[in-house]
């Protein structure tokens, strides 16, 4: 990262210059639609950039001198306000390499709760609009982005991953690929987080000890388990027993043990979690191990709940309660 910096601006004799350069490669701003409005990059109600607080971690901490951190300040304070309540994806910076295409983005948080991705699907496309490249990108190991903070991240998509590869002269854009809900007999497939004998497990866990009651619906939690890294992976049954589909956009959870002390408190922001009317779904949330308040834990003395759920928008859609004084992860 740090020869790239060097390799963008080394030749720049002013700061305009390099404020030049920085609008000239800025990219569409794209966001993954966390605040729930319709069309976020068309809101007016933005936050500053210099508002927020830009965090250099991981490599980017330790192999920029204290130069090129200033650098990349100065470029992230040059970004365009970015919607309040959102987390927005700027990418500023495209490099062809030997290894593939890379794309050097700002992962802008502009709520107030700290927002964790797990798998980010992003997409190459011409101006053409053609899809040359697909990758999903898996963030846990980066942890959550804080809210009001700002991170340097880079995707590189290798060429082996690229449909077929253009020629280097055509630009290539950046752009979210959003899920979409399937259909309601593939419901099954769409348990998350669960491999193919665990989703058998469960649902059929779901069906034979919290079926679902006509006129309810409910989330419960069917099992903590070990998660990745010393992380805590909470199977959950979603519910529905009324006779139209369902949306959940929000799911807290409270961890608790056995003297009845909190373990973790984590709130997910859920996409296109649609539950078909009289049916449930199973999905599996992980926490990472940054969300425990406790280093030693003990899972078979581990309890764990979710808030009633409440309706929203004439009940067409779903929402848990927030939890006081919470910051929240997204899946």
């Amino acid at each position: 990262m740090s020869w790239l910096l060097e390799n963008w601006f080394g030749s720049k004799e002013s700061l305009e210059q390099v404020r030049e350069d920085i609008h000239e490669h800025l990219h569409k701003e794209l966001y993954l639609g966390v605040s729930g409005i319709d069309h976020p990059e068309q809101s007016a109600n933005r936050v500053e950039s210099k508002e927020m607080f830009l965090l250099m971690s991981g490599p980017w901490d330790q192999q920029l001198d204290e130069t090129e951190q200033e650098l990349l300040q100065y470029i992230h304070d040059e970004m365009p306000p970015v919607v309040r309540d959102e987390l927005g994806i700027f990418p500023f910076y495209t490099q062809v390499t030997n290894d593939g295409y890379l794309v050097l983005t700002f992962l802008r948080n502009a709520s107030d709760r700290s927002i964790l991705l797990q798998k980010l699907p992003l997409t190459l496309v011409t101006a053409e609009g053609e899809v040359v490249a697909k990758k999903s990108f898996d963030l846990m190991a980066t942890g959550p982005v804080g809210d009001m903070t700002s991170r340097p991240v880079e995707f590189l998509f290798r060429w082996d991953e690229f449909s077929h590869i253009p020629d280097k002269e055509v630009p290539l854009t950046l752009t979210y690929e959003k899920s979409h809900a399937k259909k309601a007999e593939d419901n099954k497939e769409l348990n998350v987080g669960l491999s193919t004998s665990e989703n058998e497990h469960y649902m059929k866990k779901a069906a034979e000890e919290t079926p679902i009651k006509e006129g309810e619906v409910d989330l419960q939690v069917l099992e903590i388990q070990s998660g990745e890294d010393n992380g805590l992976k909470v199977v959950v049954a979603f519910r529905n027993g009324l006779e139209k589909r369902l949306e959940f956009t929000e799911v807290p959870i409270i961890v608790h043990d056995k003297a009845g002390e909190t373990v973790a408190r984590v709130h997910y922001t859920l996409q296109n979690m649609k539950v078909e009317a009289n049916s449930h779904r199973v999905w599996a949330f992980d926490i990472p191990a940054s969300s425990l308040k406790q280093q030693e834990i003990n899972i078979a003395e581990l309890t764990a709940y979710i808030p009633e759920a409440q309706p929203r928008k004439k009940a067409e859609t779903f929402i848990a309660p927030d939890l006081n004084e919470n910051k929240g992860l997204l899946q």
